[in-house]
Formats: C-alpha cells, sequence, structure tokens
C-alpha cells in the first residue's frame, strides 16, 4: 500500500505535468499571429567552457513577445550525447568530464533542441583557481560572513575577510597559517577545511556542503592541485548577467535563474550554481541554493542574486486577482498611466477619490505644512469650478504669476527649507551661529526662488569662502574630512549608503572600498583657516581649495584617484578644485542616481512611502515598488530643469495623491502600490503650528521674533520639550530616519495631558475667549473649530456632540476648552490624510 508520502509527492507531480500541459495546450490554441509570437527558448544555444569545474545551468523558457513567461526547465528532460565528455543532472545542470567537444539534449514535449558545448583546459593547466572557484565557494558556504569566520575576530583562530573582499589575505589563512594544517595536499578530502565544513569532525558552524556537492568538488581538487596561488594577472569579474530580470507569475508557478559573470577581459562565465540567493519576502516568493524560484503567494518581491561583489535582483510579480475593474481609474497624467499598470499586473483595484474638504487639508499640510484658513476652505469648497484643484496646487507652489494669488512663498519655502535643513545638518553647534543663519538663509532664498536643483546642489558641493558670507560654505565645515565628506554627499544627493564600503565591500551593492575611497579623493584639497573680519559673530572659517592633497586605500595603501562611482578616474593634471567635475557628475543628467534620488525623497514626503524604501538606500538590491513610474518620473524631473515645484506640481495633479486615504479591505497594507492615500502623522513642527492655529495662541522661542513659526526655525536649537518629544531631528546624522513619527507613551502624554496644550486652550488671548467674547451661537462656535481644524463642516451628529460636552462642563468656557481638546487629540486633527 502507498503510504502518505509517495502519494502526496505523486498527487503534486500530477498537478504539476497537468499545469503544464495546460499551458502548453494554451500556447497550441492561440491564433496563427499569435503563435508566430511564442516560443521555446533553450539558453545557453552553445557555451565555451575553461576546465573541469566551469558547470553550467541550463534553462528552458517559454517566451512571448521575446519575454519569458513561463519556465518548463524543471519539466524537460536532459541528455548527454557525448557521456564521455558531459554529464547532466535532472534539474539541467552541466558538468565537464575531459576537454573536448560535446552536446546535451534538451527534449521538451515534442521539441528538441541541442546545445553545443566545447571544454577547454585552463591556461595555466590547473582547473581552480583560488579567487575565481574557491573564494565564491566560501561566500557561499557562509564562511566568510560576518557572523562566522569573516567576524573581527574569526572563529577558533581561523579569520577570513568579509565577502573575500581580501583575497590575498584569505590565501595564506588557509593554505599556510596554523603550520598548514587547514589543507592536506597528499590526502586532500583529509583536509580540515573539508572535513569541518562537510561535518566530517565537529564544527559550530554547522554543514556547510556535503561530500558529493559542487563546492566540495571544487576545494579537493584545489587542494589536490596544491593549493594553487593567487595569479595577480587573472581576470576580475566586473559585471553580472541575470535571466530573468523580471517575469508575472501565478501561484505555484517555478522559475529557474541563469547567472553569467562577465570578467576583465570579456569573458563570460556560467556561475549559477556558485552565486548566493535570497528572497526579500519568503511568503511570497522562496528560492533554493540553485536559483530555482517557487511562488508562494500573490504579492511583488526581488530575489537577491550575489557573485563576487555584484548583485542584482529578479523581480518577482504575482497578481492578487487576474482580472480588475479599473473603469472609474481615468488618468490624470503619466503618474497614473504607469499606477494603473501597475494595478492590471498586480491585480489591485484603488479606492476612490477623496472630497474636496479631505483634498484642501491634505495639500496645505504637504504643501506648506500649515492648515488652510476657514475663509480660504469655505471659498474652496463652495467653488463649482471643475479645476478648481489644479488652481489651488498652483497657489500653493506660487506658480499662478498673479502676486494676489502667490501668497505661500514664504510659507513655502519655510516649510522646504526646514526638510533640506534637516538633510544638510544644519546646526548651529557645528558651525556657530552666524553659519547656522547664513547656511539656512541661503537655502531659504534658493526656495524662493525656485533655484533648479542641479544649481542648488552644485553651489553646496563647490562652495568656499567665508562660512558667514557664503551660506552652502558650512557644508564643509559640518563634515570636515574627506571620509565623511564622501558618505554625506553620495546618502544626500544620490540616496547611497556608502559607509559599509569603507572597511569591506559592500554587502548588498557592487560598490568596493577602491570605490569609497575614490570618492574620499574629490575632497582631499578643501581645507580651512581662521579669520579674524566678523569679530562680533566670533570665529569665521574660510573654506579654500588647497593646492595638494590625497588620500590613499587603507588595504593597498595605493593613493587613490578621483572617480565618480562607478566610473573613470577624471584628469587631476587640469583641475585644481577636484569637487567641480564631482559636481558636474553628480548633477549631471546622465547620472540616473541623482534624479532617481530626489524624486524618491519627494514622492515620499507627498505619498507616504517612497518607490524605494528606505528612501535614502538606493541599490540595485533594494528595488523600487514600480522601477518604470520612478524612471518616468525622473525624466520629467530632468526635462523640467530640475524644477522641483514642477515635480510637486505633477504629483499632486495626479489622481493617485488625490485618492481617498480609506483603503479597499484587501489593500489595508498595500501602501507602496499607491491604491490608496498613505495616511501620515503630522511632524513635529507641522503639528506645533497646527495647535497653534486652531487654539489662536501663538507659541514664542527665544531668540527669534513673536510670530516665528516652529517650521521657520532654522535649526533644532530652540528650547521646546514637545518638539523633542514629538520626533524633532537633531540633526547630527544625514539619515532620513532620524526625523522619526514612531508613536510612544511620551507622545500620547504630550499631546494628551501637555502643559502646552493646556497652556494653549486656556490663553486669554486664544481663541476660546475670542469666541466668548463675540457671543457667538455655539453653532457658529463648533463649525468654526472644525474648519480650522479639519477643513471641513461638522456633521449634525457631532454638533450634538459638541453641545453634550458644552452642557455637561461647569460653565461655557471649559465646555469649548472639552471640544477643543477632544479635536485636538482626534486622529483626524493629528494626521494628514
Amino acid at each position: 500500500m502507498m503510504n502518505w508520502k509517495t502519494h502526496v509527492k505523486n498527487k503534486m507531480m500530477f498537478h504539476r505535468t497537468l499545469m503544464v500541459t495546460t499551458f502548453l495546450l494554451g500556447i497550441c490554441a492561440l491564433n496563427t499571429s499569435r503563435a508566430a509570437e511564442t516560443a521555446l527558448q533553450v539558453s545557453p544555444e552553445q557555451i565555451e567552457l575553461s576546465g573541469l569545474l566551469d558547470y553550467f545551468q541550463i534553462q528552458v523558457s517559454v517566451l512571448e513577445d521575446k519575454k519569458i513567461v513561463g519556465d518548463l526547465t524543471h519539466e524537460a528532460s536532459y541528455k548527454s550525447l557525448t557521456p564521455e565528455v558531459l554529464e547532466v543532472n535532472a534539474e539541467g545542470l552541466v558538468r565537464p568530464l575531459q576537454t573536448g567537444k560535446g552536446q546535451i539534449q534538451v527534449t521538451q514535449g515534442k521539441e528538441q533542441r541541442v546545445i553545443e558545448v566545447v571544454v577547454n583546459s585552463r591556461k595555466n593547466g590547473k582547473n581552480v583557481s583560488f579567487v575565481k572557484d574557491v573564494v565564491p565557494v566560501l561566500n557561499k558556504g557562509g564562511c566568510s560572513l560576518g557572523g562566522c569566520h569573516a567576524s573581527q575576530f574569526g572563529k577558533g583562530g581561523f579569520k577570513l575577510s568579509l565577502f573575500g573582499y581580501a583575497p590575498e589575505q584569505d590565501y595564506p589563512a588557509i593554505a599556510r597559517d596554523d603550520r598548514q594544517r587547514r589543507v592536506s595536499i597528499l590526502q586532500p578530502e583529509q583536509s580540515l577545511i573539508l572535513q569541518k565544513a562537510s561535518m566530517g569532525m565537529a564544527h559550530g558552524g554547522g554543514r556547510r556542503f556535503s561530500k558529493d556537492s559542487y563546492e566540495y568538488r571544487i576545494l579537493k581538487e584545489w587542494i589536490a592541485e596544491a593549493v594553487t596561488e593567487i595569479d595577480d594577472k587573472e581576470p576580475t569579474v566586473v559585471g553580472m548577467e541575470l535571466t530573468p530580470m523580471s517575469r508575472r507569475y501565478k501561484q505555484g508557478d517555478i522559475q529557474q535563474l541563469r547567472v553569467v559573470a562577465e570578467y576583465s577581459d570579456g569573458s563570460k562565465q556560467d556561475v549559477t550554481a556558485l552565486a548566493q540567493y535570497d528572497s526579500l519576502i519568503e511568503n511570497i516568493a522562496t528560492v533554493t541554493p540553485r536559483g530555482k524560484v517557487e511562488i508562494q503567494g500573490p504579492g511583488q518581491t526581488a530575489v537577491m542574486v550575489r557573485f563576487m561583489g555584484q548583485a542584482k535582483i529578479s523581480t518577482v510579480i504575482s497578481p492578487y486577482k487576474e482580472k480588475v475593474n479599473l473603469a472609474e481609474f481615468k488618468p490624470n497624467n503619466f503618474i497614473d498611466e504607469q499606477i494603473k499598470q501597475r494595478y492590471e499586473e498586480l491585480g489591485l483595484e484603488p479606492s476612490p477619490l477623496c472630497s474636496d474638504e479631505v483634498f484642501i487639508r491634505r495639500a496645505f499640510l504637504d504643501t506648506i505644512g500649515t492648515l488652510p484658513s476657514p475663509k480660504k476652505v469655505k471659498s474652496f469648497l463652495e467653488s463649482k469650478d471643475p479645476n478648481k484643484r489644479s488652481y489651488l496646487i498652483d497657489e500653493l507652489l506660487g506658480l499662478t504669476g498673479d502676486p494676489e494669488r502667490d501668497v505661500y512663498v514664504e510659507a513655502w519655502s519655510a516649510y522646504w527649507g526646514m526638510k533640506w535643513g534637516d538633510l544638510l545638518r544644519i546646526n548651529r553647534n557645528k558651525i556657530g551661529d552666524g553659519g547656522m543663519w547664513a547656511f539656512s538663509n541661503w537655502v531659504r532664498q534658493s526656495l524662493r526662488e525656485n533655484k533648479p536643483v542641479d544649481k542648488f546642489v552644485n553651489e553646496i558641493i563647490t562652495a568656499q569662502g567665508s562660512i558667514y558670507q557664503n551660506g552652502p560654505a558650512n557644508y564643509f565645515k559640518i563634515a570636515t574630512n574627506p571620509e565623511d565628506l564622501a558618505e554625506a554627499t553620495s546618502q544626500i544627493f544620490l540616496g547611497v549608503r556608502l559607509q559599509c564600503a569603507k572597511c569591506h565591500h559592500h554587502p548588498f551593492e557592487v560598490y568596493s572600498q577602491k570605490d569609497y575611497y575614490s570618492l574620499a579623493a574629490f575632497f582631499t584639497r578643501v581645507g580651512n583657516k581662521g579669520s579674524v573680519e566678523f569679530g562680533a559673530l566670533g570665529q569665521d572659517t574660510i573654506i579654500k581649495v588647497k593646492n595638494s592633497g590625497s588620500i590613499r586605500h587603507p588595504r593597498t595603501r595605493k593613493t587613490m584617484d578621483p572617480t565618480p562611482l562607478m566610473g573613470e578616474p577624471i584628469d587631476t593634471k587640469t583641475v585644481r578644485d577636484f569637487r567641480r567635475p564631482l559636481a558636474s557628475w553628480i548633477t549631471s543628467p546622465e547620472n540616473r542616481l541623482f534624479s532617481k534620488n530626489i524624486v524618491n525623497r519627494f514622492w515620499s514626503y507627498y505619498m507616504g512611502t517612497g518607490f524605494v524604501e528606505p528612501i535614502d538606500d538606493m541599490r540595485e538590491t533594494n528595488p523600487a515598488s514600480n522601477p518604470e513610474l520612478l524612471n518616468a518620473l525622473a525624466d520629467h524631473f530632468v526635462n523640467s530643469g530640475y524644477d522641483l515645484k514642477e515635480l510637486m506640481r505633477v504629483i499632486m495633479n495626479s489622481r493617485a495623491y488625490q485618492l481617498s486615504s480609506s483603503p479597499l479591505p484587501e489593500n489595508v497594507a498595500k501602501t507602496r502600490f499607491y491604491t490608496h492615500y498613505n495616511v501620515k502623522r503630522l511632524s513635529a513642527e507641522v503639528l506645533l503650528d497646527a495647535l497653534d492655529d486652531i487654539t489662536g495662541s501663538q507659541e514664542r522661542f527665544r531668540g527669534v521674533p513673536q510670530g516665528t513659526r516652529a517650521i521657520e526655525l532654522p535649526d533644532p536649537n530652540y528650547n521646546s520639550y514637545f518638539l523633542d518629544t514629538l520626533g524633532r531631528p537633531k540633526r547630527v546624522i544625514t539619515c532620513e530616519c532620524e526625523r522619526t513619527s514612531q508613536p510612544n507613551l511620551a507622545q500620547v502624554l504630550q499631546v494628551a495631558n501637555g502643559q502646552l496644550i493646556n497652556t494653549k486652550l486656556s490663553a486669554k488671548s486664544g481663541r476660546i475667549e475670542q469666541l466668548l467674547k463675540a457671543k457667538a451661537p455655539d453653532k457658529d462656535v463648533f463649525t468654526e473649530m472644525y474648519l480650522v481644524a479639519f477643513s471641513r463642516y461638522p456633521t449634525q451628529e457631532e454638533l450634538a456632540n459638541c453641545d453634550q460636552i458644552v452642557k455637561a462642563a461647569p460653565n461655557k468656557r471649559e465646555g469649548y476648552q472639552d471640544v477643543l481638546w477632544a479635536i485636538s487629540n482626534s486622529r483626524e486633527f493629528l494626521f494628514n490624510h
């Protein structure tokens, strides 16, 4: 009698066979013109191998319009037509047995293909290279990870470099150190490195690979070949091809990935079996150590593939529904067209448009960090103009050309000056009062002028002179050494976190120590000197360009040439100030990192989440949720002349931005596909100003004129327990994460029962006292409160509730205070929705 395991296995095989048969029948059932566009592809068609350990993976794909729409690698059958030269397993992994010419036959249904293979000897007569073969095995086995032998002090007296970034250090550690006990040339299988990795003897790291594995075979052969030393002339990995880069799946689908490494000498090698694979969300897709992806559920994720410093991702799209009704989603611009396409791919339906009441409040808070006045709300709600939302957007951005309507320029520059101040770390603790005011005022003035962002950034990176006279020169007083400047510049303006590459190769990117120090080399000629010209303001600092300066690679001790990330070194003989070519490269239209970084940041500010999250961690292995839209917006930004207001206008005019914040039940957690507006808690400064507005009691800050709003403060050194508790950043790091919106008990207590809110509610010059003096009817009082706080009229039920609160209070004053307190503590007030 068949046991249950066999029964389940047979049942799974039956269903898989049925799926493949149905899929192929569907191809056959296509009409003539469509059938011509559908094809079976076997990769590679022909290949040259170098040495007997140069394995390769066969991939059998179904193409439609030249795109992979199905994978049959694990359903096809394989046969070596030259068994003395090649062998192939059931999953299409081919192993050479001797040099010569060979053939592999691939059979899928009635179709057969033959792959022509040539197996050559390696030039040095060896089958294994330490750098090309052994280091990848150590990486794949996890031996050279931070939790194992690549930790600070290694494990068990055995230390490797992280991710094998320093093979010249790893080779002696394996082949020479500890009296060569880790390898046994006479009896390779008795080598300590093999015995422990395969659990032939006790190993704290457990089994890393089995004795019949590809990895074991490589290490054993390397040892048998007398632990071949490193060849300095050996080509290095400079690129990687991954197939497929993106595909739409159904639950239960399988996809065999294929990875090909590109070397500095122009050669290529299939490294599918040696690459490392990780699924970013395993409940959507899983992946085996050999690159076999299986779809577990609906959603969008990616499989990260790494090999010898190269990293790429294969995007997985598994729809929630096969068909969706998007008839009501009518695009306003190209943003909506791209968003709609992603809805169709993922099977998502969006929420309806938000109301006018919600829109005006949302637009004001997102654009100028300020609540609209009741008068503005009333006029907007009363307007019947079908284009009133677009007109309001232009007013907020100061783009109408009418001075009587462009009245929000100061508020706009203040709010976004605060945002840029956070990024640039404008703080008197680092640059003094004079430098802080100079830098902050320069940023605000640049925003008032709507200075193109490329020019804005160029002026910062190339700034020099007095930090009091030239505001952006303070950038070089905040970060004072080449390393800090390289890290800050890449993270702020490129969205690239380079900190990891300071000590070792970036674990999830292509950036190495060489890239890190080559970027830092641009700042080696930046110096400063003291000046007493502005004695009243304290010691001035002059940022200057020195005649010389250099930086060395900490491991190789080589002097680094100034080089853009993944670019070519600049000609240092023709340039005195290295920062100028750096600024030109950063802000170049060809530099996609810059435009995509700015677009991603401001999209996040408006939409609640970025295409890439965290928004200042843009890398190949942290994929965008909608890369097509990110690219389209970056193109629009560049074509507009890096116009920040135009970027904001196109975002705000999109239907996606104007959707309701109430998600459909199935979309509650889908914050990065923009099926609804993502609710955001008001930031600390915006919330304090909003409390000032609804209570009519203006907060006073020492050292600035009375009436200065929280969003106008030039740095965080203005005493406010409320602002600090609600997440105001200290401006000591460049990370967006320094400003926090995560709730905690202290914030709840501060908003619900803090001294600040109670003082404002009872202020003698506040809104409640003014309403009492005017002796307005309760209904009018409640209506004004709702208009100023929520930008809408209260419902009859809300009016009745307010009336009950007032009647239950000892007197009308306390009743009004209770109503306004309840309003100020409501989610509708505390969040932008």
